[in-house]
């Protein structure tokens, strides 16, 4: 990490900075990303992290233009509010309101919005951050580690927040919650093989060999190596 933030600190050109942390779904592109902000932010460069989920279509938006099945995939975004918001700051806007995508609704929420100040440092992360066209990022991270760690940890964290949702009729996730565990972890394993196998072999994964840094994750999803370019 040490290396990862002098990098930044050298390609930093006052008065604003994009860099985009992409990788698989469940790789830890969230974790690393928050991570690295507070160390930037400990070296005096203010940071916000934002994630790509915030700009994902609506589920009204997916299902009108039947893309939910896709959902996740490039063409799910509104790419170009994104850009705009990176466009914005680098005119010198003091902020911006962008969408709150909500684990909670599986959507973006339809009344809130986010007030997004304009830091020294903005990370843009997520599995479309590597798609931005190349001249609104300043830096490119590609988050990797084992396959096989990846589909564990998806798993993992699949069944954690499903699990919470057993007592909750409310939630999207409760018909899942109570279904019998081998039934619905072959439901999730069909889930990762249809879409997210899928983003990550034709459209994440070809981003990887454009990053100027490739980080890789161990097992316990602690920084095994970073490679620079």
């Amino acid at each position: 990490m040490i290396d990862l933030c002098q990098l930044i600190e050298k390609k930093y050109t006052a008065p604003f900075m994009a860099i985009g942390i992409s990788g698989s779904v469940a790789v830890g592109k969230s974790t690393f990303a928050d991570n690295l902000a507070s160390e930037l932010n400990q070296h005096g460069l203010i940071t916000t992290v934002i994630s790509t989920d915030d700009f994902l279509m609506s589920n009204h938006e997916l299902n009108k233009y039947n893309l939910f099945d896709q959902k996740g995939f490039p063409q799910t975004y509104h790419i170009d509010q994104l850009i705009q918001v990176i466009k914005k700051f680098r005119a010198g806007e003091k902020s911006v309101n962008i969408p709150v995508y909500t684990q909670e609704l599986a959507d973006i929420h339809p009344n809130k919005m986010q007030k997004i100040s304009l830091p020294h440092i903005l990370i843009v992360e997520g599995v479309t951050a590597l798609q931005l066209p190349a001249e609104q990022l300043d830096l490119k991270i590609y988050i990797e580690a084992d396959l096989k760690n990846i589909k564990k940890w998806y798993l993992s964290r699949t069944l954690e927040v499903t699990a919470l949702a057993k007592n909750d009729p409310s939630s999207w996730r409760y018909k899942y919650a109570n279904m019998p565990l081998d039934e619905f972890t072959d439901v999730a394993m069909q889930v990762w093989e249809q879409t997210n196998q899928k983003n990550l072999d034709e459209y994440i994964l070809p981003t990887k060999y454009h990053a100027d840094a490739v980080v890789y994750l161990d097992k316990q999803h602690q920084v095994l190596e970073i490679e620079l370019k």
